[in-house]
């Protein structure tokens, strides 16, 4: 929500602490065990300073001028799970009917910038690899922005 737009002011006023609260709440969602807490992984960042149009390099032997892959983090979120049965957004092809699994984890802005660019994220004792799908539209709350990430689990890939 924004506070002023096209010179109109929005109804209401958000505390300036709310978004606190809301990290609170959402620690109260989480699990107690950090391994079973959602973890985000990022993929392995690699440039070459000879490379093509797709930034791979010309000559596949020559190393590497970085190679940096990440930490995984353990941020402050919301978890919501979608199962697969009578779920909208069905992939249909011809080799059969998908219904996949996933996963939305909301984020408030800031925990948002340490998971902004994960390609997968773990969650709970089956060890599943959700795989990043895409972000929705940003929400206001006040001042407060708040992202939401879809992720698809691995076996629906």
């Amino acid at each position: 929500m924004a506070i002023v737009h096209a010179g109109v002011k929005a109804i209401a006023t958000i505390p300036s602490n709310v978004e606190t609260a809301l990290r609170r709440t959402m620690v109260l969602g989480l699990p107690e065990d950090d391994a079973e807490k959602p973890t985000f992984y990022f993929e392995r960042q690699v440039t070459w300073t000879d490379h093509d149009s797709e930034d791979l390099p010309w000559d596949w032997t020559t190393a590497p001028d970085t190679d940096t892959t990440t930490p995984p983090v353990l941020p402050i979120c919301a978890v919501e799970f979608f199962s697969p049965l009578g779920r909208a957004g069905a992939q249909y092809s011809e080799v059969g009917d998908f219904f996949p699994s996933t996963v939305v984890v909301t984020l408030m802005q800031t925990d948002y910038p340490a998971v902004v660019n994960s390609s997968h994220v773990v969650i709970g004792p089956a060890l599943t690899k959700w795989w990043f799908r895409y972000w929705k539209p940003t929400i206001g709350l006040g001042g407060l922005s708040i992202y939401q990430a879809h992720f698809q689990a691995e076996d629906t890939v």
